[in-house]
């Protein structure tokens, strides 16, 4: 229900003038967009089915391919965009054991996390050498690569060797009497997280599976470049390739720091009307393929609780059904 509110909202917001002018400015190309949009979602399921490791492989492909668009749909109309990651786990803890399920999510998460990162960094080299940025921007754009690499390497030996146990000796130092947490539940908490890390580390070290995961994130982020770059080659832009990189870098960068805005209303609109400007390209345009991102994304809101919402029908029919043998 909260899903299907904030679709509704979200297309009052933007008004039916607004959807119908910008489906007209890109015209049948919003279907390619779409198009590209959904083999990164695809591509995202082939990672998830790696990262589950070998129990994984016994669940369909097609079955990674629902959950993946469904909590998709659901990240994207709700604050923090996890919630998504939590229907996710609820939808393959059905057909896994649940730390394999909780595992194989988390390390999709640092994995996309880790490409992410890149992607970010990527912006001050496309800016100074294919854009007509100046030093200054270019710098400033470098010096975010910069941190974003650091971020990226952490997460790449997190993914490798785990977290340890260091946050639960934290936990266990932290507050005072009554707002301390009780040790008992910490060393669950902490039995239950080293299964988590056993189970994604076991899926990595299964043959093949870094390459796929690596690979497959890889594409994924380049499905949706290519989203960005159908967007301003329809709508009459320049330098098509590298102004999307910068803006999917503007677009990633801007959903972390106002991660509990849905859909980032309005912020990925601000981000990349400076970010492009700053680049030496049109700000409108960069704004305009915000706009083409928001309308594609309520394609795929639509879909995701399409499917989330014939997954509670299924779950339904069959207790009922249970119900009655019983």
């Amino acid at each position: 229900m909260v899903g299907v509110g904030a679709l509704a909202w979200m297309i009052y917001r933007l008004g039916p003038d607004t959807l119908l002018a910008g489906m007209l400015a890109v015209g049948w190309g919003f279907v390619l967009t779409c198009s590209a949009h959904l083999g990164g979602l695809l591509l995202d399921s082939v990672v998830l089915r790696a990262c589950a490791g070998v129990p994984g492989r016994e669940v369909p492909y097609r079955e990674y391919a629902r959950i993946s668009i469904a909590g998709h749909g659901v990240n994207a109309v709700t604050p923090l965009g996890k919630v998504g990651e939590v229907v996710k786990y609820t939808l393959l803890d059905e057909r896994l054991r649940a730390a394999d399920a909780a595992g194989a999510l988390v390390a999709q998460n640092i994995a996309s996390f880790v490409v992410n990162c890149g992607l970010i960094a990527l912006a001050s080299p496309v800016a100074f050498v294919f854009l007509d940025a100046d030093g200054l921007v270019a710098i400033a754009f470098g010096v975010v690569g910069v941190g974003f690499l650091a971020a990226g390497a952490v997460g790449l030996v997190i993914l490798r060797h785990g977290i340890g146990s260091w946050p639960f000796a934290v936990l266990r130092r932290v507050g005072v009497g009554r707002f301390r947490v009780p040790k008992r539940r910490i060393e669950k908490w902490q039995r239950s997280w080293a299964k988590v890390e056993k189970s994604w580390k076991e899926a990595t070290e299964v043959r093949g599976a870094m390459p796929t995961i690596w690979v497959g994130s890889v594409l994924s982020r380049l499905c949706n470049v290519t989203e960005g770059a159908l967007l301003l080659h329809f709508l009459g832009g320049t330098h098509v390739i590298a102004a999307a990189f910068l803006s999917l870098a503007s677009y990633q960068f801007t959903g972390w720091v106002f991660t509990f805005v849905p859909m980032q209303a309005g912020t990925a609109e601000a981000a990349a009307y400076m970010v492009f400007r700053a680049a030496g390209l049109s700000p409108q345009l960069g704004v305009f393929v915000e706009i083409g991102r928001r309308l594609r994304g309520v394609v795929f809101i639509a879909l995701g609780l399409a499917l989330l919402g014939r997954e509670t029908l299924r779950r339904f029919l069959s207790s009922d059904q249970g119900a009655r043998a019983a």
